[in-house]
């Protein structure tokens, strides 16, 4: 059993989510690995799955159109998937005490997510991603947006990308899949980027661009 697993199972069992008796040890490494958190994102027609799964294991899967086009995994250390694992159930917590959940109203992404390993019992909201929230869902959808991203870094870098020098035309494609055309390049090294999918403008900072950028799809050299 790995160590990530053996911390899961002993929050596990702490929590009661496992059953009790003899063998339960045994039950519990053997058994296969179940959702910590999950999140479906929904942002136009793209849509993006993050799972952290008991065995510490993070999968982010993105479709756009219905056409998958990102399935990436990795595992995290077990020291850093018990701290992940901890935050998660105490915000899941705080957030299941509070007098009303989350809902996804107004503009923006919609984002469902899904606690199965909350201490009371499974855990489940709704948010928009241009709305406001309280404390405890805020940092559970900054905790997902950071699993996503370390999934996201994880990317191989394509082709073009090293030694490239961003100027004006050129197309990219970026971390989770859409392409981007460089509309400027700014005197103190910050990118702009017009997203082709949203027509929606991205800064890049200085020295940013090549963690941004997977691979240059066309070059205006």
């Amino acid at each position: 059993m790995s160590a990530a697993t053996r911390v899961c199972v002993a929050v596990l069992g702490a929590l009661g989510l496992l059953g009790t008796g003899p063998g339960v040890g045994m039950a519990g490494e053997n058994a296969a690995p179940i959702p910590v958190i999950e999140r479906f994102l929904t942002v136009r027609e793209r849509e993006v799955r993050t799972s952290l799964f008991s065995n510490g294991v993070l999968v982010v899967s993105a479709r756009r159109s219905g056409e998958r086009i990102l399935l990436q995994q990795l595992t995290l250390p077990a020291d850093q998937f018990g701290g992940y694992l901890a935050a998660i159930q105490r915000d899941a917590a705080e957030l299941a005490a509070a007098d009303e959940l989350p809902s996804a109203i107004g503009s923006g992404g919609r984002g469902v997510v899904t606690v199965p390993v909350a201490p009371g019992g499974p855990l489940e909201f709704t948010y928009s991603t241009m709305a406001v929230y309280g404390l405890a869902a805020t940092r559970l959808i900054a905790t997902l947006d950071d699993l996503e991203q370390q999934v996201l870094n994880s990317l191989p870098t394509g082709a073009g990308v090293a030694g490239w020098q961003p100027r004006p035309g050129d197309v990219v494609r970026l971390r989770g899949g859409p392409l981007a055309e460089v509309l400027e390049v700014r005197d103190d090294g910050s990118v702009l980027l017009e997203h082709r999918e949203t027509y929606i403008n991205e800064l890049v900072a200085p020295g940013q661009i090549h963690s941004v950028v997977v691979e240059v799809v066309e070059s205006e050299r």
